[in-house]
């Protein structure tokens, strides 16, 4: 039991990772979620019928499925937030090397590689769940900085507004 619970553990966390980062499947994340609340629960009638016809105690093994799957749910949403939150802190580093190279070359970099070369920095290339940063400079002299968050949000900085936003 101990073995499956594991196992159980490591595939559901993946699941949930995974579903993180996809806003349509088939139609919307709301999909994936039914679907996996219906098959936790025809388990859990399978299991039942089962354990009923042949004295089996397999309806234990689907109970800590699901109850996994709630612990999971419960802690992804404080883990997501302090995630952004941490993402957007790494990103102030990028904004404040982009303003400095500005101050000294009067325009911004064409790409965070100049950056990078210009001022000699190791600037941070990925968010802290593993999205790349993208970076780009416009004609009027302003530029945006983004990643992808979850459920397939993209957040956003615009130095000519100086806040972030996020949008789908």
């Amino acid at each position: 039991m101990i073995l499956y619970g594991l196992v159980s553990f490591v595939f559901l966390t993946a699941y949930v990772w995974r579903f993180s980062f996809v806003w349509e499947f088939l139609f919307s994340v709301t999909h994936y979620i039914i679907g996996l609340l219906a098959i936790l629960a025809f388990g859990l009638n399978f299991t039942y019928k089962m354990d009923k016809k042949h004295g089996a105690k397999l309806k234990r093994y689907v109970w800590i499925s699901i109850m996994q799957l709630i612990i999971i749910w419960v802690v992804s949403n404080p883990i997501r937030t302090w995630q952004i939150e941490s993402s957007k802190n790494k990103a102030g580093q990028i904004i404040e090397s982009l303003e400095t190279y500005k101050m000294q070359n009067d325009s911004y970099p064409a790409s965070l590689a100049e950056l990078d070369n210009k001022l000699n920095l190791d600037l941070p290339k990925r968010t802290n769940i593993g999205t790349k940063y993208l970076y780009t400079p416009y004609s009027d002299e302003n530029y945006s900085l983004a990643f992808t968050s979850y459920y397939g949000y993209m957040a956003s900085y615009y130095n000519e507004q100086g806040e972030w936003g996020f949008t789908d």
